[in-house]
């Protein structure tokens, strides 16, 4: 699916204050879970995670990933139906933090580990469709704000 620049003033989000009691779930055939968030875009819902990313804007290529994909602000980066799998796998999706905590484990150790200094963004998220306790994994991705 071709990218589409969002222009940020058609973007509305609401982030959960940190002890919101009425928050609303995701839920979808193939997960449910509560995201950090909502971000309207052109009168649709999406949930809202967190990307760490490099400082060029490039995947991180954790557990020896070599599929590096550039994620350019305020655009859609989706993959393609065939090459997304609801499994735990790293390959078959674009794996988002789900909590804004998770940022600060994974910037501490792409730095002491490999010395790569990184940044963090505010995401929406297309058809997320599998979670771990701590990342989602979904089809396609939009950084939205910088938060580190």
């Amino acid at each position: 699916m071709k990218s589409e620049l969002i222009a940020k003033s058609s973007v509305e989000t609401f982030i959960y204050p940190r002890n919101f009691k009425e928050k609303v779930p995701f839920v979808s055939s193939e997960c449910e879970f509560t995201p950090s968030g909502w971000a309207k875009i052109e009168d649709e819902f999406f949930p809202l995670s967190y990307k760490v990313v490099t400082t060029d804007l490039k995947s991180l290529g954790l557990r020896q990933n070599p599929n590096i994909m550039t994620f350019p602000v305020g655009e859609w980066v989706v993959l393609p139906d065939d090459q997304v799998v609801a499994n735990k796998d790293d390959w078959g999706g674009i794996w988002t933090a789900l909590r804004v905590g998770s940022i600060k484990t994974i910037r501490n150790y792409m730095m002491d580990t490999y010395g790569t200094e990184t940044r963090a963004f505010l995401t929406v998220m297309k058809r997320p469709v599998f979670l771990t306790s701590y990342r989602i994994k979904s089809q396609g991705v939009m950084l939205l704000s910088e938060v580190f």
